[in-house]
């Protein structure tokens, strides 16, 4: 083929994912799940014409990359980058979904459990894997903010996985049982900073780069005099993802004050770590409470 015919080809192929971006965008979403399955698809698009600018329009930002046990936090833009060079030499030339699930849902925020391939210029899949997004709503516009992947996900050994899931399910019991004993110390131990949430109806972010962080040290003594808190309690865990070193839980988490009735309900997402053999905190998302004021 001509050098010229080539140039003309892939200015075409550009031109139709930048219009197809568009049409998305512009398209209404009339509930949070449809919102955040445009966003997703929008992203793939953008993904897939290899131009960093294009995937950053997707993103909300701060936005984070959960990689094998570490966050990276990208406060703006200009922060964020896929590797495109590292994808061709391996052979990538696009991506598809195989499977999307939708996990917890709430007005201003989607999780999305996705399976995906990895194709070469012949259409062939050179790789498989699967990534757990967290989307957001913010000024109108629903975009990705969280995503921790995991390519080759069905080559891991299933005797690790399971073991990480006891391990990290430990760790969530534990934290659990350290708050209802104020006892900070021994929350320190199931928390890993640095450490980000995004958090209630607003989808806050907050990063927590030391253990003195409001996000860690709870004011419990605040908590009782505020709320009458006497204690917390979770229900409904789920592993929504396992790697050997990070388990990601949907999971449900009450306040129940001194009359013994429980006045608050989060639906929430933990990303459990292990750093230098020790399971903690490393994520959290936090919806509205499913309780009115």
């Amino acid at each position: 083929m001509r050098p010229e015919r080539t140039l003309i080809k892939l200015s075409c192929v550009l031109l139709m994912q930048l219009l197809a971006v568009s049409a998305l965008s512009a398209q209404p979403a009339s509930d949070p799940e449809a919102g955040a399955r445009a966003a997703l698809d929008r992203f793939l698009i953008a993904f897939n014409s290899g131009d960093n600018e294009l995937v950053r329009q997707q993103l909300h930002f701060p936005h984070v990359t959960h990689r094998a046990n570490s966050i990276f936090v990208a406060d703006q833009p200009a922060d964020f980058a896929i590797p495109y060079e590292s994808n061709r030499r391996s052979g990538w030339a696009r991506s598809r979904w195989d499977n999307v699930e939708t996990y917890l849902v709430s007005d201003e925020k989607v999780n999305l459990g996705v399976d995906f391939s990895r194709l070469n210029a012949a259409g062939e899949v050179i790789a498989r894997g699967y990534v757990f997004y967290i989307f957001t709503k913010k000024e109108g516009r629903w975009a990705m903010q969280y995503r921790a992947g995991n390519l080759g996900s069905g080559n891991l050994d299933e005797a690790e996985l399971a073991q990480a899931q006891r391990d990290a399910f430990a760790a969530v019991e534990y934290f659990f049982a350290a708050f209802n004993a104020n006892d900070r110390f021994a929350l320190s131990y199931v928390n890993h900073v640095p450490q980000a949430a995004i958090v209630y109806e607003d989808n806050r972010f907050i990063l927590a780069e030391s253990m003195n962080s409001s996000l860690i040290e709870t004011d419990f003594d605040g908590l009782r005099d505020r709320e009458d808190w006497l204690r917390s309690e979770y229900s409904d865990i789920v592993v929504r993802g396992a790697t050997p070193d990070r388990v990601i839980f949907e999971l449900t988490f009450e306040r129940i004050n001194s009359a013994g009735e429980v006045y608050m309900r989060i639906p929430a997402t933990w990303v459990i770590a292990r750093v230098d053999g020790r399971w903690g905190m490393q994520f959290r998302s936090l919806m509205a409470s499913t309780i009115p004021n």
